[in-house]
């Protein structure tokens, strides 16, 4: 058969042997998804002839090779039966088709076939037609092994454009899929039966060196085994060029909102959300001292709102921003932490009137955490002068009015507040991913690594100074402004009392497959200077075994301060990167909004 592989097993023990030959043994390589679509489109021609003599069970066909017959087919068997009549006017409007069961095809010549019986639901003669129907057929993509869901997508995208099936909505497959472990034929047989398709193929993607196995098994509807296994190598040597133009779920495309111009202000960190129940998102900025909160509109930034610091409090640096609705009362809340006289605390905000109120304040740090089937949950820790952070990461609620501690949060040894995330990757329970000390990604579930990160992804990190007494001066800046302001021994010596405070990891599932994506920014420092050079925006998911590339923003203006996935505007996620242009000798640096949507 066309591209068959007997035993799957026996390719893979023979793959070393392959990679070295001269000749590539084993499957045909292919450089893009289209070359597999096609192939198993070829299992479905619009066929129709008629036996045309019978020996038993066996049946010459008047269809051949070249109506796209293949050896391994199945054709169903008809007899014209009985006319049918308008009950009015009496005319004959067609004949009733006796089914007669159906036929797979054994050899096939330019012009004719052989076939044998295998569904016989009456004994066939001379005459019988045969065919694989004309009209489109609905078809389901089974993802079997795939960790790769933009091939998966863009491969349903083909087939449905070649126009002779109707493939199944991947949200549908998705949903069949929830909670089910088992990918065998049986899985099939339900999704067939599920959904009423006429076929399945049950796609397995497996990384070899630079290179994706691909094998597709094609079911009929009728048929309890594949027809067929299609079993490729698909380059992925040049990416663009071996998906072609596939389509992820979430292709970042740059929003209609690209042309605002610059901040106003000159913001360090973000958050985004209703705030007064109007319907449109605001956008809060802090530039270290106090709140900014703005409206996107076509002529440009309109400044809603901005905090006026009473005077004892204006030697504060503020450096966490979240924005969320903890309470439930409709109207997401701002919390911002600081540190004001060797002291760090919480404090929270909301829409209230014309303005926003303080309506709460926490000593110690609060985060906002997405939490994979709970959504936003608030979560804090103590502070201590001497060890900063003190004491175990808690869960955090409204109660009264007030914000109240509740169960431990499980964090593996010297997890602190920041710089994590929980994500549903599929796996039994969400999995931890974090910034280890060398901006490296690593994911762990309960205690263990499962893997840590080769790249390293550079977050521009707050900096806090440990006070020695009262508050310092340099709470609040980045790395490399401490680097700038101070000579090598000084900046040695406050580093050693220095606290990163690194950026969030955003997790959420954008693709809409059932397993969340990670976003989150990777600028490029500038050796000995300090510094960055330019910032990027990537996207990684979980293949089962480690985080692998999704997409990339890149050649962005500056480094990216912050990156957030923001509430849906116009029925898609959009995600948002904060990012810092470097000025020039005699310009400040200017900062901006860049707004991507998925296709």
């Amino acid at each position: 058969m066309k591209k068959f592989a007997a035993v799957l097993i026996g390719f893979l023990l023979l793959m070393p042997l392959a990679v070295r030959a001269e000749k590539a043994l084993g499957p045909e390589e292919v450089t893009s998804v289209d070359e597999i679509a096609v192939s198993i489109a070829s299992y479905f021609p619009k066929v129709q002839g008629e036996v045309s003599a019978l020996q038993g069970d066996r049946l010459t066909l008047s269809v051949g090779r070249k109506e796209g017959l293949l050896p391994g087919m199945v054709l169903s068997l008809w007899r014209e039966g009985r006319e049918f009549q308008h009950p009015v006017t009496k005319a004959v409007l067609g004949h009733v088709e006796d089914e007669i069961g159906s036929v797979e095809v054994l050899t096939v010549a330019e012009g004719s076939s052989t076939a044998v019986m295998k569904n016989k639901l009456k004994d066939p003669k001379q005459g019988d037609r045969a065919r694989i129907s004309p009209r489109k057929l609905a078809l389901g993509v089974l993802p079997v092994v795939a960790d790769r869901p933009e091939i998966i997508q863009g491969l349903s995208d083909r087939l449905q454009e070649l126009g002779r099936f109707s493939v199944l909505e991947t949200q549908k497959t998705v949903s069949f899929l929830k909670g089910k472990k088992q990918r065998d034929t049986s899985l099939v047989r339900e999704m067939i039966d599920a959904y009423k398709l006429d076929a399945v193929t049950a796609v397995g993607l497996y990384p070899v060196g630079e290179k994706l196995l691909v094998t597709a098994r094609v079911f009929y509807a009728n048929e309890s085994d594949p027809v067929d296994t299609i079993v490729v190598l698909l380059s992925l040597a040049s990416k663009r060029e071996a998906l072609g133009d596939v389509r992820p779920f979430f292709a970042p495309v740059q929003a209609a909102q690209e042309k605002l111009p610059d901040l106003p202000v000159a913001a360090r960190y973000f958050g985004a959300g209703d705030l007064d129940g109007d319907g449109a998102l605001e956008y809060v900025f802090s530039d270290e001292m106090r709140l900014h909160i703005y409206r996107p509109e076509p002529s440009g930034w309109k400044e809603a709102w901005t905090e006026q610091v009473p005077m004892g409090e204006k030697e504060g640096r503020q450096f966490h921003l979240d924005v969320a609705d903890i309470d439930g009362n409709g109207k997401p809340e701002i919390y911002v932490t600081r540190m004001l006289n060797s002291r760090v605390s919480t404090v929270i905000l909301e829409h209230q009137g014309k303005g926003f109120q303080r309506v709460a304040e926490m000593n110690g740090f609060l985060r906002v955490l997405r939490q994979p089937g709970r959504g936003m949950v608030l979560i804090g820790q103590d502070y201590d002068p001497a060890t900063f952070y003190a004491g175990p990461v808690r869960e955090y609620a409204w109660s009264g009015g007030k914000i109240a501690a509740g169960q431990t949060i499980a964090l593996p040894k010297d997890v602190n507040l920041y710089g994590f995330t929980f994500a549903d990757f599929g796996e039994a329970r969400p999995l931890l991913v974090l910034f280890d000390r060398d901006n490296r990604l690593s994911v762990y579930s309960g205690d263990t690594v499962l893997w840590r990160s080769e790249e390293r992804y550079v977050a521009v990190d707050a900096v806090v100074i440990k006070p020695l007494s009262g508050l310092d001066s340099a709470v609040g800046r980045t790395a490399s402004d401490l680097d700038r302001a101070m000579g090598s021994a000084a900046a040695q010596r406050e580093k050693d009392r220095e606290i990163r405070i690194p950026g969030d990891i955003q997790a959420l599932d954008l693709d809409g497959n059932g397993k969340d994506e990670l976003v989150l920014p990777r600028n490029t420092p500038v050796p000995l200077l300090g510094g960055y050079k330019g910032g990027e925006v990537h996207s990684l998911a979980w293949t089962g075994s480690r985080l692998e590339p999704r997409w990339t923003v890149k050649d962005l203006a500056g480094p990216v301060l912050a990156a957030q996935i923001l509430p849906p505007v116009r029925g898609a996620a959009t995600v948002a990167a904060l990012v810092q242009i470097p000025g020039g000798l005699f310009s400040k640096d200017a900062y901006r909004v860049e707004l991507y949507e998925g296709k």
